[in-house]
C-alpha cells in the first residue's frame, strides 16, 4: 500500500503540470497538435487525446485544421497575444517603457485607484453615431468604389485604408489614379457601389505603409529648423515632425531636418514653439510664416 501511495503523487503532479502547460498555451491563442504535444511531454498520443477530449472537455475543441484550441465559451479573458495586437492597433505599443507581459498584466490586475501610473487621455474626434466609418471599413475589405460629397464636391474614390492621425480619422483612397486623404468627419452622402470591384495599386499600398503621415504626394521638401536651447529638449525626446533628424550645436541649440509633403506639416509646429524655432530652409516658408503672423497681428489690432 505504501508503494502505491508514493507512486500516485508523482503521476498526479505530472498530469497537473502537463494540463497547466496545455491550458497556458490554449489561453495564448495557440492551436495545438496532439502528436507534437505527446512528443513534447513524453506520453502516448492517446494520453493527450484523453487530456484534451475528456479532462479539458468544454475548454478545448478541434478546429477545422484538426488542431486543438480554446473553446469560445472558455474565453473568459482576452488571449495574451491580443493584448499585444491591440497595443499595435491603437499605436500604444511604445507607451510604457516596460512593455513586458508581466508588467502589463500586473497593471491590469491592480484596481485603478491603486495603480502607480495614469495615462491622460489624448483628444480624439467622436465618430460614434457616424455610419461612414463602418461603411468604409466594409468597402475596403470588399474593394468596392465609393461615391460621396467632400467639401461640397462630388467624389468617386477607391478606398484603401482607414488611418488615425493626431486624433482624426482619415480615409486613404485613390481618386483619378492619385492617392489622396479625406477626413471621415467631412464625408457626406456616402454610397458604396456593391456591384463593382477594383484592384489595389501596389505602389499606393507601399506608399501608405511607408509613410507616417496623411499628406500624400510624391514630392517632398527638406526643411531645416534652428531650435533654441530652451526648446531643444522637446524636439530631441520625440518626433515632432515627419522623418525628423537633429544634431546639437555647442550652444545647446538644435539643427532639425525633416522631409515633409506640405508646408502645413511644419507651420503649426513652428508657431507652437515661437520664438524658440526658426525656419532656415526653405526661405520662402520662413517668409510665409512671417507674413501670416503679420496678418494675424493686423487683424487683432483692427
Amino acid at each position: 500500500m505504501s508503494s502505491h501511495n508514493t507512486s500516485n503523487p508523482g503521476k498526479g503532479e505530472k498530469l497537473a503540470q502537463r494540463l497547466s502547460r496545455i491550458l497556458a498555451r490554449l489561453h495564448r491563442g495557440e492551436g495545438l497538435d496532439k502528436h507534437r504535444l505527446a512528443e513534447e511531454h513524453g506520453v502516448d498520443v492517446r494520453t493527450i487525446e484523453r487530456d484534451l477530449g475528456e479532462r479539458l472537455l468544454g475548454i478545448a475543441e478541434r478546429d477545422t485544421d484538426g488542431n486543438w484550441r480554446l473553446t469560445y465559451a472558455a474565453h473568459s479573458t482576452i488571449p495574451v497575444k491580443h493584448l499585444y495586437g491591440y497595443a499595435r492597433l491603437s499605436g500604444t505599443h511604445n507607451l510604457f517603457p516596460d512593455d513586458s507581459l508581466r508588467y502589463l498584466l500586473k497593471q491590469l490586475d491592480t484596481p485603478e485607484p491603486s495603480r502607480p501610473t495614469r495615462v491622460q487621455a489624448t483628444p480624439h474626434e467622436d465618430l460614434r453615431g457616424t455610419p461612414a466609418f463602418t461603411t468604409l471599413h466594409a468597402a475596403i475589405l470588399e474593394r468596392q468604389p465609393c461615391r460621396f460629397i467632400y467639401k461640397g464636391r462630388p467624389r468617386l474614390a477607391l478606398p484603401y485604408r482607414l488611418i488615425h492621425k493626431s486624433g482624426i480619422w482619415y480615409l486613404a483612397a485613390e481618386e483619378n489614379a492619385r492617392l489622396k486623404n479625406f477626413s471621415i468627419g467631412l464625408i457626406d452622402e456616402l454610397e458604396v457601389d456593391g456591384t463593382a470591384r477594383f484592384a489595389l495599386n501596389p505602389a499606393h499600398v507601399e506608399y501608405i505603409d511607408a509613410n507616417d503621415d496623411v499628406w500624400y504626394t510624391t514630392e517632398t521638401t527638406e526643411v531645416l529648423l534652428r531650435v533654441a536651447r530652451e526648446a531643444a529638449y522637446y524636439f530631441s525626446r520625440q518626433q515632432l515632425l515627419p522623418n525628423q533628424q537633429h544634431s546639437t550645436d555647442s550652444d545647446g541649440s538644435l539643427l532639425v531636418t525633416s522631409k515633409v509633403n506640405h508646408i502645413h506639416q511644419v507651420l503649426p509646429v513652428v508657431r507652437h514653439w515661437l520664438p524658440h524655432v526658426r525656419i532656415l530652409r526653405p526661405a520662402a516658408w520662413h517668409d510665409e510664416l512671417v507674413a501670416g503672423l503679420k496678418q494675424a497681428v493686423q487683424r487683432w489690432e483692427s
